[in-house]
């Protein structure tokens, strides 16, 4: 048979995706919850995969993971009585006729959170926290209200993960914290302004509970007690404490999530107690009736458990292996356990991804041979801290340092955002825009996602003067599986969803993460999960089927110049940019001479001999891991990439110069200035890189 083209492979890839496979995929998984751990289902991917021709298996590692058990959330009566208990929150989530999997029985208790602290604060007294940064923390203390021993009440958002909140709260001296999602987080989309709450419209449900891990995402992930080496099964595996040692991961405070519904008596009874939005900022008030949002104390006091069981358990892993003519890879990954049913997170991109691989399947039937390797990855235990995929990551750390030139993550299809979200290195602009360039919208008639994406970054350009004629990638953070792959192994990563501008609010981790609600609401029709299985496997197949990579060092240069100026306009006193500057216009002009060589024009460069197409990968991925510092990041030596980190103290948001702005939020100018001079070694580290692989 003749071999398929890289031309019709392309083709292929993109036209295989059928949108009732992905609805019946969706509705097969989110049946039920899989929780981390689940091997019936880790074997049923497998066993997909394979029936696809795609060689699959399983690998096991032993993790630490904590269980639920009991929990309660009492607020008492100010007069102290014998019955002195005058509101017991429920902790549950409301049974909906119309949404079949939402019984409280799917999955693991509303009022859970992964690798929280065990115990108990009681007959504490309350206080209002706002987002639970750093800065509201200081802005309680500047009017005299302090956290110390008592329960810390914190709304969700503000860009902040969950395990930073309690680790702002912990450092603030609080005992315990509670996590409730307020409707001020929901933009318009509210039962206010006049939106039906879910299942009947799409309004956040007020009995919706938003589990999650309260792991410090952005110190360390992966299994808290291995860090830096793989959670091996059997007894030769050193373990470590946790809560022990200069960079820990994780909380020594117990806290409990609840929905608005049971955070509103705790709320309301901080009424006329302290300082308030006047005084605080406007930004302390929500949006929910009858609640001034007073810092307080309340004058009623309140008990809070979490109790449960940490203990050691196996979770799988399932890889399948597509062989290519050399030893270089490409990974696509997503994992398949969830605290709920799950049908947005992770299940929309599950379903993608078994399209992805049935694509792939029909590419190798018809005698496509990938110029590198293509790995299939369905990672699990991402809920808890992002085990799977790290500790695969570190178990493999040579071979991937070695081999793999990117790793492209789908967590989630769509949340119910209509425009592509996309985050990663600027080594993989190029090969994206190209790709969603040929990938129809799943919103605008005649246009393409990369109109889509192209036409949102313009509209919310900083300079409107000024707007991008090309979309860039967003700063990747943390949050999903490419975190060990960039920030600890240097590999250029790229995440993607259409989380752009959604029209309902996403039940996150909650029991309304359901078919029900995607079917309804998140994705009418599934034309978000049919654009994203073939935007990712058009991405999948452009970078494996290559035998030059498709990256563009002036991507990165122009990235660098843009985060640069983004630091010069702050005008800080006393910072000293110049080895930086230095350092990046160099980069620039090695990367265009580096760009010159490798791609005179694409066909010209498809047809370079094999050896000079190795080596001018090789000199991409090094440059890549040029930018990372053996010793990490300070105060995190897990992170080691140093022009990009999720932020110390946000973990979702990507940004630059990560050891730079640590210091600036901390006045430290002096320690700002001596990272300028480190990061601009790695840079000039990098344009060695490029000048000496004997392609500039």
């Amino acid at each position: 048979m003749r071999s398929l083209s890289q031309e019709d492979a392309e083709k292929l890839i993109t036209s295989t995706p059928d949108v009732d496979r992905l609805r019946a995929h969706s509705k097969q998984y989110s049946a039920q919850p899989h929780l981390a751990g689940d091997l019936p289902h880790a074997e049923r991917i497998r066993d997909l995969w394979r029936s696809y021709g795609i060689p699959a298996e399983l690998t096991r590692y032993d993790v630490l993971q904590n269980f639920p058990g009991h929990a309660a959330l009492t607020l008492h009566r100010e007069d102290g009585d014998a019955d002195d208990v005058a509101f017991e929150a429920s902790l549950i989530e409301d049974e909906i006729p119309e949404n079949p999997t939402s019984a409280p029985t799917n999955g693991l208790p509303s009022a859970f959170l992964g690798l929280t602290a065990h115990g108990a604060a009681r007959r504490a007294e309350l206080v209002y926290v706002n987002f639970g940064t750093r800065a509201d923390f200081a802005a309680l203390a500047s009017r005299g209200v302090s956290a110390r021993g008592r329960v810390a009440l914190c709304r969700y958002g503000g860009g902040v993960l969950r395990g930073l909140k309690l680790r702002a709260a912990e450092r603030a001296g609080a005992a315990a914290v509670v996590l409730y999602g307020d409707p001020a987080e929901d933009g318009a989309c509210t039962e206010a302004n006049g939106y039906k709450a879910y299942p009947h419209g799409p309004a956040r449900h007020p009995a919706a509970v938003q589990r999650g891990s309260v792991d410090y995402f952005s110190v360390g992930v992966g299994d808290p007690t291995t860090p830096g080496y793989p959670s091996l099964p059997g007894g030769g595996t050193e373990r470590r404490d946790p809560r022990a040692g200069g960079a820990v991961a994780v909380p020594r405070i117990p806290a409990l999530p609840v929905s608005f519904r049971d955070a509103l008596p705790f709320l309301r009874a901080l009424n006329g107690c302290g300082p308030g939005p006047a005084e605080l900022g406007t930004d302390w008030a929500g949006a929910l009736d009858g609640v001034e949002y007073c810092a307080g104390p309340a004058r009623a006091r309140v008990t809070l458990v979490s109790e449960g069981e940490y203990r050691y358990s196996p979770i799988y892993n399932v890889t399948g292996t597509i062989q290519g003519s050399t030893d270089e890879c490409v990974i696509l990954g997503n994992h398949h356990d969830s605290w709920c049913c799950g049908a947005v997170d992770p299940v929309s991109g599950s379903a993608a991804m078994n399209e992805v691989a049935r694509g792939l399947g029909s590419l190798m039937r018809r005698n496509w041979r990938p110029y590198r390797k293509i790995i299939l990855a369905s990672w699990d235990d991402e809920e808890y801290g992002l085990v799977g995929s790290t500790e695969f990551g570190e178990d493999h750390a040579s071979w991937l340092t070695e081999n793999c030139v990117a790793y492209i993550n789908v967590d989630e299809a769509t949340n119910g955002g209509k425009f592509l979200g996309a985050y990663g290195s600027p080594f993989l602009t190029h090969v994206l825009r190209a790709a969603a360039s040929a990938i129809p919208s799943p919103v605008n008639e005649s246009k393409t996602v990369y109109d889509d994406w192209l036409a949102l970054q313009q509209e919310e350009a900083t300079d409107p003067a000024n707007p991008p004629s090309q979309p860039t990638l967003t700063i990747m953070g943390t949050g999903s599986d490419y975190t060990v792959f960039l920030h600890h192994l240097g590999i250029p990563s790229l995440d993607l969803l259409f989380n752009q501008r959604g029209d309902a609010v996403y039940p996150y981790h909650s029991n309304y993460d359901s078919y029900y609600w995607v079917d309804r609401f998140g994705d009418p029709g599934f034309a978000k999960h049919l654009a994203m299985a073939r935007l990712w496997g058009l991405v999948v197949v452009k970078l494996a089927g290559a035998p030059v990579l498709p990256f563009r060092g002036a991507d990165y240069a122009e990235a660098l110049g843009r985060h640069l100026g983004a630091l010069r306009a702050r005008n800080v006193p006393g910072l000293g940019l110049e080895p930086l500057e230095m350092a990046v216009s160099r980069f620039e002009k090695a990367m265009t001479a580096l760009d010159t060589t490798v791609h005179r024009g694409e066909h010209e460069a498809s047809r370079q001999p094999q050896s000079t197409a190795r080596e001018a990968n090789k000199t991409h991925m090094q440059i890549e891991r040029s930018f990372l510092r053996e010793d990490g990041l300070p105060g995190r030596p897990w992170y080691k990439h140093l022009i990009f980190a999720p932020g110390l103290w946000t973990g979702y948001d990507g940004v630059a110069f990560p050891s730079i702005a640590e210091c600036l939020e901390d006045g430290d100018i002096e320690g700002a200035n001596m990272w300028i001079r480190e990061i601009a070694k790695v840079i000039e580290k990098a344009c060695a890189v490029a000048g000496g692989a004997g392609l500039v």
